[in-house]
């Protein structure tokens, strides 16, 4: 644990100096290409899910969704000439069958077989990153001086940033609720409010994306007259 320790402090002193991003690139136009991250209930169960779409009007469409700690090839039987709409199957256990109807930042997917399973949404990828899903990881307490597990639960839908953070310390939780955020290039933030003494104050991480699925930066909770912060270290598995 000291050593895990050392290396959160070490990534906190290393990203200390870091400009917080401010602005998101604008999203793209609806396109059936491309790749979408997020959570879900395939098959009933909830999980991590990346679903990666190829192709174009000249070339064959493929794909693959990646969920459970496996992967399985997509049948693409139609994409509409505008790309808002695609329809593929895939069998894994059970044929599923579904339509996923595309706007510029999203594909909500439809399950059309077996029935009865929910719809759900998955968020486009813009620039190689985006930390929609499940994140489990690390969460050091400076004021504590202790590094305790924590989640992250993330929607990130183009500019627009929602999600929860918790970790369990000594005498109290961190509770961080995140309304808005930030990203440009690798480099991200997060902010929103945590309750502390029975208010709530201003809670913000920054970070860095280490690679698609692995984030670490900083936080902190600013109380008047006190507070805490730290560093994080999260990653995220399909």
């Amino acid at each position: 644990m000291t050593r895990v320790v050392l290396i959160i402090i070490g990534i906190a002193a290393m990203l200390g100096c870091k400009n917080t991003p401010t602005n998101s690139p604008e999203p793209p136009a609806p396109e059936a290409a491309g790749t979408y991250v997020g959570w879900g209930r395939p098959g009933g169960t909830g999980f991590n899910v990346r679903l990666t779409v190829a192709g174009s009007d000249t070339t064959e469409w493929t794909g693959a969704i990646y969920y459970g700690g496996s992967s399985s090839t997509l049948l693409i039987t139609d994409v509409s000439v505008d790309e808002d709409s695609i329809r593929f199957e895939y069998t894994r256990g059970s044929a599923y069958r579904h339509l996923g109807v595309i706007s510029g930042v999203a594909m909500t997917i439809f399950v059309l077989e077996p029935a009865g399973q929910p719809t759900y949404v998955l968020n486009r990828v813009q620039g190689s990153f985006n930390m929609s899903g499940d994140w489990d990881g690390l969460v050091y307490s400076q004021f504590l001086n202790i590094t305790e597990d924590a989640d992250l639960f993330m929607d990130h839908q183009g500019n627009l940033f929602n999600g929860d953070l918790e970790s369990q310390f000594g005498f109290y939780s961190l509770l961080g609720n995140i309304t808005n955020g930030g990203q440009q290039g690798s480099a991200f933030y997060l902010a929103g409010d945590a309750p502390y003494g029975g208010q709530s104050y201003p809670f913000q991480l920054d970070g860095n994306y280490v690679n698609p699925d692995s984030i670490v930066g900083v936080w902190i909770l600013d109380v008047d007259g006190g507070g805490d912060s730290g560093s994080f270290a999260f990653g995220r598995r399909f």
